[in-house]
């Protein structure tokens, strides 16, 4: 499966600026003059490519990322799709244009993702180590390099990965397709057969415990001679009662408080949109009349005025993300309290059971032949529990031998990448990497001054080697590096490093590089390439012409 991407479009919804450029099959050049071409927005493009699908980018303090909306069509083999991202408020389109998924939770975007790429990284959690689906950046981790993290075997191109411990291995393997859906259920399944066996050894110990409380009570021929015990047992569970009715009408209430706030909120939206309708009719009249809507003077010109109705628009714009943020929230509480709602219920007809018990059922189950039934129903049970471990730990030995495959793969793997790495040690002279630092794909390594970046792609086009190799079937997402070449390094490392990214473009359906100076001349390159040279000024890559020309797609989208 190959996904590629078409076209971008950046807008700034308070500048009322925006930019858009497209993307080929193929290698792709963001390039900018050598003498003056810093601070174009090259860095800024491609970092927003993978930011619109979810992984957040590092960017500059300055860029103002809540005021930027992103929308980047693209194709999943070659089927068209476009994403909308404005914060954390995410939609899908077809190709048809109709919204297909919307959502402000990473996890929830990840899930949709891993179907539509059929692709996803699940990694274990930091406090109970259970697996969980990861957010979508650890899906791109070997797809983009920032131009401020070329420090070797790491990988740091997007914001708050630490929320996993240690996820680099289990990132990795997953692309290698080690670590695949299969994978997963096997190791769910093998925790589910080692949570039975810790279960029903912890049920035979309390049984042991039971057992023997009950042989003292049969030796000393103890039995209740009156039924207060009984009755206090009763009384707490009355008590019981009372207190999940109560719980159960705070609960109701704030329902019936959260679905009144989802109505009228709701109703504000739609205000909002008359408003929009009647603001947009008026810049017509306007346009048509020229006469001023509020004193009825004609107007020599209507520039001024039109620009207050369209920031009205704008205004209404953001106002209806925040207000369809908060909707989201809201209702993913009410799904919460009528979660809580339903475990009140039936807790309450649990200790409904519990208070309608005869009181006679009760006081025989205590009496001395109860008891005597009881040691048989616990040995009964203690045999039963004995035979279920034993399947249970013979249900696990193939899976153990499963196991034992996938070592046997990460083995080949690390004997893949230790060959490959030192090839290309050799190739441009890195003999400062000791061979131990790169034996094992658990190791890291890192060439000092000059050859940092160097060393940096390297890895980065090793790991996606070893991904052609065994994931040969896997999905392969657009490649991007922001500026290999900005490094302080000599002017023919330079070269090397963007020759030896040119030379690994056949590994890609698509290859997006970001290089001052680029031109094809100085490089023997044969494929086609698509070369995008930004002459805007600096810190202008945004612009107020673009977003006029492209507002109706904002607003649109916006809209959906």
């Amino acid at each position: 499966m190959n996904v590629i991407f078409d076209k971008i479009y950046i807008f700034d919804v308070v500048k009322k600026e925006a930019y858009s450029t497209e993307f080929k099959k193929g290698v792709n050049i963001i390039t900018s003059s050598d003498i003056d071409g810093t601070d174009r927005g090259k860095s800024v493009l491609l970092r927003s490519l993978y930011h619109a699908l979810g992984a957040d980018s590092h960017f500059d303090s300055k860029w103002g990322e809540k005021d930027k909306v992103y929308i980047l069509f693209f194709k999943v083999d070659d089927k068209d799709f476009s994403i909308y991202r404005s914060q954390k408020l995410f939609k899908i389109f077809n190709a048809k244009g109709d919204i297909i998924f919307t959502t402000i939770h990473r996890s929830e975007l990840a899930d949709f993702f891993g179907n539509l790429f059929n692709f996803s990284i699940w990694l274990p959690q930091k406090n109970t180590n259970q697996l969980v689906i990861a957010p979508p950046a650890y899906s791109f981790l070997l797809n983009f390099l920032d131009q401020d993290e070329y420090i070797g075997t790491k990988f740091n191109s997007f914001k708050s990965l630490a929320q996993f411990s240690n996820f680099k291995l289990n990132v990795i393997y997953s692309h290698l397709g080690i670590y695949n859906k299969e994978y997963f259920e096997l190791v769910k399944q093998k925790e589910e057969l080692e949570l039975e066996i810790k279960s029903k050894k912890e049920e035979i110990e309390e049984l042991i415990k039971m057992k023997d409380r009950t042989n003292l009570i049969l030796d000393g021929f103890s039995c209740p001679e009156t039924s207060s015990a009984l009755e206090n047992e009763l009384n707490i569970e009355t008590q019981k009662y009372s207190s999940l009715i109560n719980e159960m009408n705070l609960v109701r209430n704030k329902l019936v408080d959260l679905r009144n706030q989802l109505v009228e909120q709701n109703i504000t939206l739609s205000q909002i949109s008359k408003f929009e309708i009647k603001e947009e009719k008026e810049i017509k009249t306007i346009l048509k009349s020229k006469v001023c809507p509020e004193c009825h003077s004609v107007l020599d010109s209507t520039l001024e005025l039109r620009s207050k109705r369209y920031n009205h628009i704008d205004n209404a714009l953001s106002l209806k993300d925040a207000i369809k943020t908060q909707n989201a929230h809201i209702e993913d509480e009410i799904l919460k309290n009528e979660g809580i709602y339903s475990n009140l219920t039936l807790a309450l007809e649990e200790h409904n059971k519990k208070i309608c018990k005869n009181k006679k059922e009760i006081k025989d189950y205590i009496k001395f032949r109860g008891l005597n039934k009881l040691i048989d129903e616990i040995n009964n049970d203690l045999t039963i529990n004995s035979r279920i471990i034993d399947s249970t730990k013979e249900a696990l030995k193939p899976l153990k031998k499963e196991f034992k495959g996938v070592k046997d793969k990460m083995k080949s793997v690390d004997e893949n990448y230790y060959y490959l790495i030192d090839k290309l040690k050799i190739r441009f002279n890195l003999n400062e990497l000791e061979a131990d630092s790169y034996e094992q794909l658990s190791k890291n390594f890192c060439a000092s001054g000059s050859n940092k970046p160097l060393s940096t792609v390297i890895w980065y086009l090793t790991l996606n080697d070893l991904k052609q190799k065994f994931n040969p079937e896997g999905t392969t997402f657009p490649m991007v590096f922001d500026s290999p070449n900005n490094a302080e390094t000599d002017q023919e490392k330079k070269q090397a490093l963007v020759e030896y990214i040119m030379e690994s473009s056949d590994q890609f359906s698509q290859l997006i590089v970001s290089a001052i100076g680029f031109s094809k001349k100085d490089y023997s390159i044969n494929s086609n390439i698509n070369i995008k040279v930004l002459e805007n000024e600096k810190y202008s890559l945004l612009n107020s012409e673009m977003y006029v020309q492209n507002y109706e797609l904002l607003q649109c989208m916006n809209d959906a």
